[in-house]
C-alpha cells in the first residue's frame, strides 16, 4: 500500500528522520518536506493538494 508522510522541515533539520521510521512499516513511502506548520492544509492547501492526488493516483 502507498503511504505519503509530509514531515516539517525543522523536524528534519533537528535529526528526525520520519522516512527511516515510516520505511519499515511502508515499502511504498513517499516522504515530502514542508515548510508549513502544524495546520499543513491550511498554510500550505496547494503542497498537500498536490501530496495527497499523488498518492491517490500510486
Amino acid at each position: 500500500m502507498p503511504v505519503t508522510v509530509v514531515q516539517q522541515d525543522w523536524g528534519a533539520q533537528l535529526g528526525y528522520d520520519a522516512a527511516a521510521v515510516w520505511k519499515a512499516w511502508a515499502p511504498d513511502l513517499d516522504h515530502r518536506l514542508t515548510r508549513a506548520g502544524h495546520f499543513m492544509a491550511e498554510e500550505a492547501p496547494d503542497e498537500i493538494t498536490t501530496a495527497i492526488q499523488s498518492l491517490l493516483t500510486r
